[in-house]
């Protein structure tokens, strides 16, 4: 193969890995339970067994174990709520738009804006972007 060949086959892989990673990001969102923060308590095992299944291979998130390696550091980013869902519904800078929606995407929302507001958890073993759990090193 020529170089342009090879560089344009390079591209391709890049290209369906990333769409298969995309598409990894919406498994699992089917859920409908509890309540989000929306004028009511917020089901935060919920928001959380969500996140974990819907959003943990992207960004990292001390209270849901996640240290993904795609998506914002939302520890460090700390949205609210409403910046939350907005992305949830929009996507934009690689995440693809209407990864869960209704009630769901309320429950992840609510329970981002809620454990990445209080920052990680200092008591917990500390993670690396990256990896899905920390290492007996760290």
């Amino acid at each position: 193969m020529r170089p342009s060949q090879l560089r344009l086959a390079a591209l391709a892989a890049t290209v369906a890995v990333c769409a298969l990673m995309a598409a990894a990001c919406g498994a699992g969102s089917g859920t409908d339970a509890g309540e989000s923060g929306s004028g009511g308590e917020v089901d935060l095992d919920a928001g959380r067994q969500l996140f974990q299944t819907t959003c943990r291979a992207c960004h990292s998130l001390a209270d849901a174990k996640a240290a993904g390696v795609f998506g914002p550091d939302l520890d460090l980013l700390q949205p609210d709520e409403e910046r939350v869902r907005e992305q949830i519904e929009s996507g934009g800078g690689g995440m693809p738009e209407a990864l869960l929606e209704g009630e769901d995407a309320d429950l992840v929302a609510a329970y981002v804006a809620t454990v990445a507001a209080a920052g990680p958890d200092e008591a917990s073993e500390p993670q690396r972007r990256g990896s899905t759990k920390a290492r007996p090193d760290a």
